[in-house]
């Protein structure tokens, strides 16, 4: 059992918003993680990476906590002549694009933050600034090998094992612990991409020339001032193409950051606070384009720049609400820019981006539309309901919610957002009959 074996730890989510109270298993080795079912009890365990989750993907009250922070990589990350690499479930994006860019490579899908494993990443289906030209990372990934509930390592791909392949991407950590991956990287040729952006002062300028950029570059994404009454929408566009001339020295390295020291004893982001911000950042834009070459990690993981930010929103934290609207649902889009100005919720942060195809994982977010994420700062457990209206439109216009973000939509919607998902349980429970993966948010969301 696992209290006969060690003390429970307190764990939290990113955002700060999510707690548990579950006890850690940190094998080193792989002979170390079969044991893992021999401590396993009635709560179950679920696979958690470096702690950055936003909701409650990660967190298992009363079970257990699997980390692979202990187990390492063997070997130094050697790209093979064709451009793939083998790594373990636990290794960060940052000790990836590091390996790769210093040998010439680039990992094709690199979400936000480089503080991300890639376990984390394929359970999430992650996606990056590029979804619309390049899909999330199962369009990279070879192949990998699963550790199931039986304790058994399965090795899966899109030909062999394709039910588990593609039930683990975006699964959650509900179907197994992702021992090792082998991904497919792309040539890369500088340590820089080639950056422009442009301001405009409403939504719809924007989202016009957001559709233009989307097509024409690579990498694009738009920040957007949600807090303006007077603009609601209005933004920065920022789009990067890669640069194709070979750099005497690869490396992955991105400018100083400056550090939020600890958690705040109150939250600073507030509505005044926001809207100085926003409206700095807003105006300090020049008026016409602005062209630049910039570091690879300071355009993919800009708030990396500001380690420990999540300290800003003090001990209560925030929570992300990140949506997909399809793409034949602009005004839904629209509608939702304007009405959440009016709801007792501060948007702190906006982002939004273009995204493409969608992948063949049974719980793939990503679909042809527009994704808008959006962080609030946390006030009691019922703040995030404020949201539920928009859920229910969504799920009726075929949107979603990202579940590897969120922590608090209602199951009724599930079904509708997410067609597939009565098949993915019907795998997860040939895969798991005992419900040995499982979490806070399995629990919520009746996956098991």
């Amino acid at each position: 059992m696992w209290g006969q074996c060690m003390d429970k730890e307190t764990f939290t989510s990113w955002s700060r918003a999510y707690a548990s109270r579950s006890w850690r298993f940190e094998p080193v080795s792989q002979k170390d993680v079969l044991t893992l079912f021999e401590a396993c009890d009635e709560y179950g365990v679920i696979p958690r990476g470096l702690g950055n989750s936003y909701g409650d993907q990660a967190l298992n009250t009363g079970g257990g906590i699997v980390s692979l922070q202990s187990f390492v990589n063997e070997k130094e990350l050697v790209v093979s002549d064709q451009g793939c690499i083998s790594v373990t479930g636990g290794t960060s994006y940052e000790m990836l694009l590091s390996a790769c860019i210093r040998q010439g490579w680039i990992v094709p899908v690199v979400p936000g933050s480089k503080s991300i494993t890639i376990g984390g990443a394929i359970a999430a289906d992650a996606h990056g600034k590029n979804h619309f030209h390049q899909s999330s990372i199962s369009s990279c990934l070879i192949e990998m090998d699963v550790l199931i509930a039986n304790g058994k390592v399965v090795k899966c791909s899109r030909s062999h094992e394709s039910e588990l392949f593609w039930a683990t991407v975006g699964g959650l950590g509900l179907t197994g612990l992702i021992l090792r991956a082998s991904i497919q990287l792309g040539k890369n040729y500088s340590n820089n991409f080639n950056v422009q952006s442009g301001k405009y002062s409403n939504f719809e300028q924007l989202f016009e020339q957001f559709k233009e950029t989307t097509v024409n570059h690579p990498y694009s994404v738009a920040w957007l001032d949600l807090v303006s009454k007077k603009n609601a929408g209005r933004g920065v566009i920022q789009s990067a193409s890669p640069i194709l001339e070979s750099s005497e020295t690869f490396s992955y390295k991105a400018s100083k950051h400056i550090t939020i020291p600890k958690v705040l004893p109150f939250n600073v982001v507030n509505k005044v606070n926001g809207g100085v911000y926003n409206a700095i950042r807003f105006n300090s834009h020049p008026s016409g384009v602005k062209r630049r070459q910039v570091p690879i990690p300071d355009f993919l993981h800009p708030l990396d720049r500001v380690k420990n930010w999540n300290n800003l929103y003090g001990k209560k934290g925030f929570f992300q609400w990140q949506i997909v609207v399809p793409e034949t649902e602009e005004l839904l889009l629209n509608e939702i820019i304007k009405r959440l100005n009016n709801l007792p919720l501060l948007p702190t942060l906006a982002v939004l981006k273009r995204l493409g195809s969608e992948s063949d994982s049974y719980l793939s977010f990503c679909k042809p539309g527009w994704t808008l994420a959006i962080d609030f700062p946390f006030t009691n457990i019922s703040c995030r309901n404020q949201l539920n209206d928009f859920d229910r439109e969504l799920a009726k216009a075929g949107g979603r919610i990202y579940l590897a973000k969120d922590g608090g939509v209602n199951p009724e919607f599930l079904n509708e957002m997410y067609p597939r998902l009565r098949e993915w349980k019907q795998i997860r429970k040939k895969f798991d009959p005992d419900n040995v993966w499982q979490s806070d948010l399995s629990r919520r969301l009746h996956l098991a």
